[in-house]
């Protein structure tokens, strides 16, 4: 799944609409709309402020189904910081806007693979 999708699912389990969300999180319907479609993607204190929001963690935002499922993969927080293990590549990183533009940047790259 896709970071457009993860939000759409999250919001759905939540039991919002994208209108309450939204208004929730002060930004335009639009904005939302434009995430959920996947025209654009939230920055990284939007998906902490969306993972708050939705009572998940901001990796279960950013990870892909594939990424999830892989065994040699796993994205956790790991004494406050993010950490990316793949095969054998461990990236630590801090939980702030630049950390999970990187850790999405790091995802979408073993997607395409």
């Amino acid at each position: 799944m896709s970071i457009a999708n993860n939000i759409r699912l999250y919001r759905k389990k939540a039991g919002l609409t994208q209108i309450q969300l939204a208004e929730d999180m002060e930004i335009s319907i639009a904005t939302l709309r434009r995430w959920e479609a996947g025209e654009t993607t939230p920055t990284g204190s939007r998906i902490e402020e969306l993972a708050r929001r939705l009572d998940v963690s901001p990796e279960d935002i950013v990870a892909s189904n594939e990424i999830k499922k892989q065994s040699d993969s796993a994205s956790k927080v790991n004494n406050g910081m993010l950490v990316f293990e793949n095969g054998g590549t461990r990236v630590e990183l801090p939980p702030t806007e630049k950390g999970y533009e990187i850790f999405n940047q790091l995802v979408q790259q073993i997607i395409k693979k």
